[in-house]
């Protein structure tokens, strides 16, 4: 009796807003995913509500003010109404107007009025906007309801992963959280599952939980037999490596297991993504957790030599592309010792007829031209793209110091903008031996915007007293600050035995990736020496760039005689430099600094900003090009 004295923590402002979402209990009880869809529908359902009744309101305002107008000689009451209709039709198009920034007049017609009658001329804009007819809709809920649909919109998988995990009785918590957070960071990101995990040690169960409805329900779950076995069309789910359940499978043939663990014979005929998925959840049964080192859009591998760095990119890449036949996986390696599996390899088998350091310098070029050739593409138009970097602090060593620091300043800060994802193999001890001092104030961002793995290397005997050093097979989630010390619960585990079956043809110890690629012969790809036509040559660079100086010399002197010609104020030089260091992304291009809204009405002449900039590099204060960009000093 003593808990009913016990106050609620709700207040009489805030104890409709529980209320008004899908019954909690069936969140805590663990029906996650069912509860956030039912929660995104309702939204949904909401949001068309709302348009609907903002589509009656400005029919029934503008036809009270039009009837008010007409009929005012006739019954001067009709003026009253015409007004009450009026203003019902101004608070909509004002308070529409203060939530979406869009002045929407007419009924039935979303957005902005003036680019509406933009878009009936204009068949490609018709066709984005109804594209666009989903975001559109969610526009006319109320601004967290918004924002809370597009958190769902585009978080859905990682909130339900991130929920499950919570124990019953926080998840309402976690997911108010979580939401919070994503408002907070503006919809880039969730914050960590182990920042999530650390803030939850300190809150308790809710109060307001009704235990008897979550016990029902999960008793429920428990004691309900599904009317058909769907583990036999769901291969993931299945337990591919318990030979005991091998006669409860309508194909046990094909999923028949081996002694010592899974073999390519018993998934070989199974579809490639069934087979992947299969793999899977083979390694995550055996501890090796494949599904976190792939929870961020870039991945970074780090460690000491030998460790196996490129061998989880192999692994990484080739189950990727098996789950998704479409991907587009470009793989830039130094060297010549390359997994066989499908990619398109840029490494020094490319530049057969170069000897080492020659070969890895040409693929380091290829690298940085594919960097910017991103870079200058539409935001978020690669999302078929896997770029796997190995090798990476010798291909970018080799570049020259302002390329080597723009490359990385790319992919520590904008690749994630491409759309795609990113494996990178570092060799280093920390984050700091891997950015620099040229990339100061850019560590912070690349710690929250990366997975770090790390992984252990051990010495084994080569005969004699001689060690090798070669790869345990275990990785860490490691500390950005030390690569080498795995942070609070990061355990990744240790690839599984039935996993290296297969020798590296060059040390002769187990190769767990050539071992996957059994699993997928139809992933392999024998890289092979390019073939140098006959009587071809690659130019040697001093060649390449003689020609290079050559074509860009008129430019260079066209740009001296209109210097000596034109007088360039201060204030221009000034506002040059103003557009430059404020832009979101560098380097910034002629055209950029040109059309700049800075200008205002009198934008310079190509000749007259010409002159402008060559004197501002002429005075350190820009460094660039028309070809690459500028940036200032």
């Amino acid at each position: 009796m003593q808990s009913n004295n016990i106050p609620k923590i709700t207040t009489k402002e805030t104890e409709h807003l529980r209320e008004s979402y899908p019954a909690l209990s069936h969140l805590e009880a663990g029906n996650v995913s069912e509860w956030l869809q039912e929660r995104k529908d309702q939204l949904f359902e909401m949001a068309r509500q709302s348009e609907n009744e903002a589509d009656m309101t400005r029919v029934l305002g503008l036809l009270a003010s039009g009837i008010g107008a007409v009929c005012y000689a006739v019954n001067p009451l009709a003026v009253v109404g015409g007004l009450i209709g009026g203003a019902a039709w101004l608070w909509f198009v004002v308070e529409h107007s203060n939530r979406t920034k869009e002045i929407a007049p007419i009924p039935f017609v979303r957005g902005n009025f003036v680019d509406a009658i933009s878009r009936a001329g204009d068949k490609e804009a018709r066709s984005n906007y109804q594209a666009d007819h989903l975001a559109n809709t969610v526009k006319f809920l109320e601004r967290q309801s918004a924002e809370e649909y597009a958190f769902l919109h585009a978080e859905f998988e990682n909130i339900g992963q991130y929920l499950t995990q919570v124990e019953p009785g926080k998840r309402f918590y976690a997911y108010r959280w979580m939401f919070g957070w994503f408002g907070k960071l503006k919809g880039r990101q969730l914050p960590t599952y182990q920042s999530m995990a650390l803030h939850l040690q300190d809150v308790t169960i809710d109060s307001r939980l009704n235990r008897s409805e979550v016990s029902a329900i999960a008793q429920a779950q428990t004691q309900l037999p599904p009317t058909v076995d769907i583990k036999q069309f769901h291969s993931p789910q299945v337990d591919i490596r318990d030979i005991r359940q091998a006669a409860e499978f309508s194909k046990p043939e094909e999923l028949q297991l081996s002694a010592n663990g899974l073999s390519p014979d018993t998934i070989i005929n199974l579809p490639l993504a069934n087979r992947a998925n299969a793999l899977i959840a083979a390694l995550t049964k055996s501890g090796f957790q494949i599904e976190d080192m792939m929870s961020s859009q870039v991945i970074a591998i780090a460690g000491t030599q030998r460790g196996g760095k490129g061998t989880l990119a192999a692994i990484l890449a080739t189950l990727s592309l098996a789950l998704d036949s479409g991907l587009n996986t470009q793989y830039f390696t130094a060297g010549v010792d390359v997994y066989p599996f499908t990619c398109n390899l840029i490494s020094a088998l490319k530049y057969p007829e170069k000897d080492a350091d020659g070969a890895d310098k040409l693929v380091a070029r290829d690298l940085l031209k594919f960097l910017k050739g991103l870079d200058a593409s539409e935001p978020y138009s690669h999302k078929n793209l896997l770029l796997v970097i190995d090798e990476a602090m010798r291909l970018l060593s080799l570049l020259d110091e302002s390329d080597r620091t723009w490359a990385i300043q790319y992919l520590l800060s904008r690749f994630a903008k491409s759309g795609g994802t990113l494996i990178i193999v570092l060799h280093g001890s920390n984050l700091t031996s891997v950015v620099g001092k040229a990339t100061a104030g850019l560590a912070d961002t690349f710690k929250l915007s990366v997975n770090f793995i790390g992984c252990v290397a051990q010495s084994v005997s080569a005969g004699g007293l001689r060690k090798i050093n070669v790869a345990s097979g275990e990785y860490f989630k490691a500390n950005p600050n030390n690569f080498a010390e795995p942070v609070s619960g990061g355990n990744l585990g240790m690839i599984p035995d039935w996993l290296k079956i297969e020798l590296h043809p060059g040390n002769g110890q187990p190769d767990p990736a050539r071992t996957l690629l059994k699993f997928f012969p139809e992933l392999v790809q024998h890289h092979q020496p390019a073939v140098m036509p006959r009587g071809e040559k690659i130019a040697p660079d001093d060649a390449v760039n003689q020609l290079e100086s050559i074509f860009s010399k008129p430019t260079q002197e066209v740009e001296f005689v209109e210097v000596e010609e034109v007088t360039i104020s201060e204030a221009d030089k000034n506002l040059i430099l103003n557009i430059v260091t404020s832009a979101v992304t560098t380097p910034v291009s002629f055209a950029a600094i040109r059309n700049s809204r800075k200008w205002g009405e009198d934008k310079p002449s190509v000749r007259y900003l010409r002159g402008a900039i060559a004197q501002l590099i002429e005075s350190k204060q820009l460094k660039g090009s028309e070809k690459l960009g500028f940036t200032a000093f």
